[in-house]
Formats: C-alpha cells, sequence, structure tokens
C-alpha cells in the first residue's frame, strides 16, 4: 500500500506541474490516459505503471526539445531501479504497456508530434535510395531482436529492449538537438527528407515493447518482430521495384508489396506456429495495408496481430 501511495503522489506532482507549465499539451492527453493507468494497475497490480507512464507521456511531449532531459532522467531511473532490484519478469510486462502507450497516446494526440508523423508518412518514397537503407537497417534491427529473444528468452530479452528502447529515445532527442555533430549527420543521412530523427524508430520500439506486454512465448514474439522488421521491409522492397496495381484500400501500398509481406510472414509462422500462421500472416498483411497516418504500422499490427494471438492462445 506504501509503494501504491508513494507512485500514485510522484505522479500527481509530476501531472501538477506539467498542466501549470503547459495546460493545453497535457490536458487532453491525461484525461485519454487515466482508463489505461487504471486498467493496467488492475490487471498488473504494480504500483510503478503510474510514475512510468507519466514520466512516459511528458518525454513524448517533449521529444526533439531540452525539455526532454528531465522527465526522461527519472523515467530512466524508474527503470533502473526494476533492473537493480531484480523485480520479477512479470513486472516488466506492466512497464512495457506503460511506455509503449504512453507514446502511441503522444504521437497520436500532440499536435507537435503528429506533424513529425506527418511529414514522416508524406515523405515515405521519394529517395528510394535512402528508403533502402532504411529496409536493411530494420531488417538487422529484427533479426537481432529475434535472435536475443531466441537466446535469451522472453524474460531477459524483455529487459534488453526496454533498456535499449529508452537509449533509443535519448539518442533521437540529443541529435536532433545537434545534427551537426559526426554521428548526427550519419544518422541523418539515412532519414527521410524533412523528418525528424528516428521518429520511425520510435513506432517501432513501442510496437516491440507493445508485443512484449502481451506475450511470453518466444515463437508468438518472434513472429511479431519479423513481420513488421523483416516482413515490412521485404515488401517495400520489393513493393518499389516490382510495378503492380495499387491497394484498392490504401493508394500508398502495392498488392506487389503486401503479397511479398504476406509470403515471407506465413513462411516464417508456418516454420515457428505450425499452418496456423498462414491465418496470422494474413491478419498482419491487412492491418499492414490498411494503416495510414495517423497509425503507424509498427504500432497497429504488433497490436492486432498480438490480440489475435492472445485470443488463439485462450480459445
Amino acid at each position: 500500500m506504501f509503494n501504491l501511495i508513494l507512485s500514485i503522489l510522484v505522479s500527481l506532482i509530476v501531472v501538477i506541474v506539467s498542466l501549470k507549465l503547459d495546460f493545453r499539451d497535457f490536458r487532453n492527453k491525461y484525461l485519454i490516459s487515466i482508463p489505461f493507468m487504471v486498467l493496467i494497475y488492475v490487471f498488473t497490480g504494480f504500483p510503478l505503471v503510474f510514475p512510468l507512464y507519466i514520466f512516459s507521456l511528458v518525454s513524448g511531449t517533449y521529444l526533439y526539445s531540452r525539455k526532454f532531459y528531465f522527465p526522461f532522467v527519472f523515467l530512466f531511473l524508474c527503470v533502473a531501479y526494476m533492473f537493480i532490484f531484480r523485480f520479477p519478469y512479470i513486472t516488466w510486462r506492466a512497464a512495457d504497456i506503460s511506455i509503449s502507450l504512453a507514446m502511441a497516446v503522444v504521437m497520436l494526440t500532440d499536435a507537435r508530434e503528429k506533424q513529425y508523423v506527418k511529414q514522416n508518412d508524406t515523405s515515405r518514397g521519394f529517395d528510394n535510395k535512402v528508403e533502402r537503407k532504411r529496409d536493411y537497417i530494420q531488417i538487422v534491427a529484427g533479426l537481432i531482436v529475434i535472435f536475443l529473444i531466441y537466446y535469451f528468452g522472453a524474460d531477459v530479452s524483455r529487459v534488453m529492449i526496454t533498456v535499449s528502447s529508452l537509449i533509443l529515445y535519448f539518442i533521437g532527442n540529443f541529435f536532433s538537438l545537434h545534427p551537426d555533430l559526426a554521428l548526427g549527420k550519419f544518422l541523418y543521412s539515412m532519414e527521410r527528407k524533412n523528418t525528424k530523427l528516428g521518429i520511425g524508430a520510435l513506432w517501432f520500439a513501442s510496437g516491440i515493447l507493445m508485443a512484449y506486454s502481451f506475450h511470453e512465448n518466444i515463437y508468438f514474439l518472434m513472429v511479431i518482430v519479423f513481420v513488421i522488421s523483416v516482413g515490412d521491409s521485404v515488401a517495400t522492397i520489393v513493393g518499389t521495384s516490382v510495378k503492380s496495381p495499387k491497394l484498392i484500400f490504401n493508394r500508398k501500398k502495392s498488392v506487389a508489396g503486401t503479397a511479398a509481406l504476406f509470403t515471407v510472414s506465413a513462411v516464417f509462422s508456418v516454420l515457428l506456429l505450425g499452418y496456423m500462421g498462414i491465418f496470422y500472416a494474413a491478419i498482419a498483411s491487412f492491418i499492414e495495408g490498411v494503416s495510414t497516418y495517423p497509425f503507424d504500422d509498427n504500432l497497429t499490427v504488433p497490436f492486432f496481430l498480438s490480440v489475435f494471438l492472445y485470443l488463439s492462445k485462450i480459445v
């Protein structure tokens, strides 16, 4: 009970201070977030979800500015506290969903962040050379995550990915403020024109954390990561290389790209989950095809695929 009271008290202090500083920026976000935080706590019983969520929300709101660092330090300290004192792995699922949901709320409701997301979506596909670089990096990143899941298991890799995601947030913010540094120039060379550094990677990280919050089954996790990293990248490569009709429900995506996504995802899923993998690949391909601004497929695919996988496990 003491931990719950302390967590709520800390969270309320942050909420009051942030509302006093930027009432318009935070009012709606907090109203939307209250039921999410309550549900996470009800289902997990983990008091730290409140400060984790609030610090994630404030950090996301101030992303790409110097204000980001103050709430981010406390967010990182919360996660470090969990790691140092070896919190049960089940609590990390609560942390993952808190961080992921908070970032998603910011990306979908904050006017400034939505503009960054829109710029990223609008710039998609204009420079094939940059897109190929991004696709290859995404494939490598996905394969690394899959290896970590397979080698270390869901629990240990979960901690590694959570910490890595926070480091990714920090890197994106730091080099967006210091683009003239050598590493900053290199990172921007792989970014789309007129797009904030790492905006796509943030969606990717949030999607993986979302998947981790749903599952402990390593094969489910590996399938989800494969779809949003390897499958999605192969879809982009094939879609920009092979001429084919556009999807009826999304003119920015092609039949060839969606077919490629389904094919590689189905093969991988069948190897891990049996013939039901074909069904999961079809769902993933459809969700990826209909996803459009402001909803990024790096979040929508993990969410809906996680729900279907979870339901198939309990039915």
